[in-house]
């Protein structure tokens, strides 16, 4: 069921527009707090947008990555001025090529982020995809970026 929700996801995405390659940097973001570990370094935040709303960035996916192991790890968080109420956020993670996503979040009821998932990839890039709803569910926002972070 979960990796049909992505299938879907990453679908709609793709049919949006394509895969979104933007930096995030927005004011009144959730604090990006590190949960992948120590070992992990901060790469990059790419947006979690809703289209149809007048306040596009609704979260954010936070990229991590530990050199000395090859993993990669990845949280996703909601922008604090975009969510409010109770809402779902999740992530998935996998090595860009491959079937096997890692996933956590997906019918949940987190309300500050969703992860961390692990995914190795030494060599090689990755793909994710985070979403939430927002504002008592009536709101929601995803997006999907694929070969990213390679190395």
């Amino acid at each position: 069921m979960i990796r049909k929700q992505l299938a879907t996801v990453l679908a709609a995405t793709v049919l949006a527009g394509g895969f979104v390659g933007l930096s995030a940097g927005a004011a009144h973001a959730s604090p990006r707090v590190n949960k992948c570990g120590s070992a992990y370094d901060f790469k990059q935040s790419w947006d979690i947008t809703d289209n149809s709303s007048a306040a596009p960035v609704v979260g954010f996916i936070d990229i991590y990555y530990n050199s000395g192991n090859g993993y990669n790890c990845a949280i996703a968080r909601g922008r604090d001025a975009a969510v409010t109420g109770q809402h779902e956020i999740y992530v998935a993670i996998r090595r860009s090529g491959t079937d096997g996503w890692i996933d956590d979040g997906a019918g949940s009821n987190y309300t500050q982020y969703a992860g961390p998932v692990y995914v190795y990839a030494k060599g090689s890039c990755i793909d994710f995809v985070g979403g939430l709803k927002y504002n008592e569910f009536t709101g929601q926002g995803a997006s999907g970026y694929s070969s990213k972070h390679c190395g």
